[in-house]
């Protein structure tokens, strides 16, 4: 019996050893949901651009003359709408090869556009759209994220908190992408990171396979310093387009168009006050949902096997914040403008978002008052567009002549309860 004993004892916390080992690999992730039901109530008084049964808004349309001279976009819209709750679910451990394993499912309601192959919408329906779906990794200084979140552009430490749905587009980027990113932390303040993307939902203008047919993922980079008091950095991308696969004439095309875009940032933020500024400058920046776009480099109706040539654009905005208890009041204010093509542009073959748009400015101010778990919000958006014909005889993608400025007043009340 003695004999028997240790090999028992070694048995018994093996077996012990195997059950925890076990239990460990039973163990479930943590689920925690969150989210939010919002009611919003918004009048226009011009006939404007924008997504998402009105609730994303983007810019006022040119003037549209009747033939007694009068505008036909001068007109009132008044719309309600509750699509743009949210819903999500946090997911946390168990741990997997030695890293805290976390995760984020998010949807909303705002519906979805079908779009043809070259981008064309042809429906909209009233379905819950995925926003977020993405697993995280994390070493301590070093993550991987791998799933669909905000491209590296939109950044959540300094973006637009506007009460209008959209994070003040055009002039904030806005796209969620599938993405592998990486990040290591340098120091505690000073962050560094990598990140190949696929764009789906958020895809630029002309054929939503372009950049599937270019064979290479969007890659951006950034350079991040953030404390409690100051938070700054610069972002920076290059994506490639292959926008059509055979000429008019049916004959095989390899042409492609890179572009690429760059953004510096700050925020100061203090007890009470936050101060916001950003900048981008880029090319062909509609997958953002900004101005821009690309066309051919050669007259189409002479070069059936053209090249492309982007058109750049510059877009800078500011933001305010000031809390005052329950009240918080915040002013944004935005500028964007076409910068001309690089090369020759023929824009009688171009894919754009308010191509023929020269400068665009926003001045938004709001105040929301919370209790509890409500919050109620109002916002003012004067929103004032200058149309342009293009300069035809140059070829740079600039401006001929110029309209008078359009301009649109959205007035808009919000209801939000978060859980």
């Amino acid at each position: 019996m003695k004999k028997l004993y240790p090999l028992f004892m070694v048995l018994l916390f093996h077996g012990i050893a195997y059950s925890q080992e076990n239990q460990e690999e039973k163990k479930e992730p943590l689920i925690k949901f969150s989210g939010h039901i919002r009611f919003e109530s918004y009048f226009d008084s011009y006939e404007s651009t924008s997504t998402r049964n009105g609730d994303v808004y983007i810019f006022p349309n040119r003037q549209k003359l009747d033939v007694n001279g009068n505008d036909i976009n001068e007109h009132g819209q008044f719309t309600m709408i509750s699509s743009e709750s949210k819903f999500r679910a946090r997911l946390s451990g168990p741990d997997a090869f030695g890293a805290k394993v976390s995760g984020l499912a998010e949807v909303d309601f705002l519906g979805k556009a079908f779009t043809t192959k070259s981008g064309d919408v042809v429906d909209f329906t009233q379905t819950p759209v995925l926003r977020h779906m993405f697993m995280n990794l994390d070493w301590g200084k070093t993550q991987l994220l791998m799933g669909q979140y905000w491209h590296p552009v939109f950044l959540p430490e300094c973006y637009p908190e506007v009460l209008s749905f959209g994070s003040a587009l055009p002039f904030n980027p806005l796209n969620r992408s599938a993405q592998i990113k990486a990040s290591y932390k340098i120091t505690d303040a000073v962050e560094i990171a990598v990140a190949a993307l696929s764009h789906y939902d958020f895809v630029s203008k002309g054929s939503i396979d372009a950049q599937k047919n270019a064979v290479m993922p969007d890659l951006h980079g950034s350079l991040k310093y953030k404390t409690d008091l100051f938070t700054a950095g610069i972002v920076a991308g290059y994506k490639l387009l292959k926008p059509r696969l055979t000429t008019v004439d049916k004959i095989i095309t390899n042409e492609t168009i890179g572009s690429f875009d760059v953004v510096g940032f700050g925020k100061i933020k203090m007890d009470n006050l936050t101060l916001k500024l950003y900048g981008m400058y880029g090319q062909n920046l509609t997958s953002y949902v900004m101005l821009g776009g690309y066309g051919a480099s050669q007259d189409s109706a002479l070069v059936d096997d053209f090249s492309y040539s982007n058109i750049n654009t510059l877009a800078i905005w500011g933001e305010g914040i000031y809390k005052l208890d329950a009240l918080t009041f915040g002013l944004f204010g935005g500028y964007t403008s076409n910068l001309g093509a690089s090369t020759n542009e023929y824009y009688d073959y171009g894919y754009t978002l308010g191509g023929n748009i020269e400068s665009m400015y926003r001045i938004s101010p709001r105040v929301s008052y919370t209790s509890g778990k409500i919050e109620l919000g109002l916002e003012y958006m004067l929103t004032s567009a200058v149309y342009m014909d293009l300069n035809t005889t140059d070829h740079k993608y600039e401006a001929l002549t110029t309209d008078d400025a359009v301009s649109n007043h959205r007035l808009q009340f919000s209801a939000r309860y978060t859980f």
